[in-house]
């Protein structure tokens, strides 16, 4: 099986952050939200197996 890299996740990731944004203005300045939102969309990846558990327990966060 083939999991998404973390640059691959990242580009995903900022596009729904940047539609996020558009739709809530507020949490443009929000960088808890933010990190929250990111463990939150690598946890749901993990579940789905689009990225391996290694992958999810190794990745930091770079927000």
């Amino acid at each position: 099986m083939r999991h998404y890299t973390k640059a691959q996740v990242l580009e995903q990731f900022r596009y729904n952050w940047k539609v996020a944004t558009m739709q809530n203005p507020a949490l443009k300045s929000d960088k808890i939200a933010k990190r929250i939102a990111f463990g939150d969309f690598t946890d749901m990846l993990c579940k789905c197996n689009e990225i391996s558990l290694k992958q999810y327990e190794t990745w930091s966060n770079p927000f």
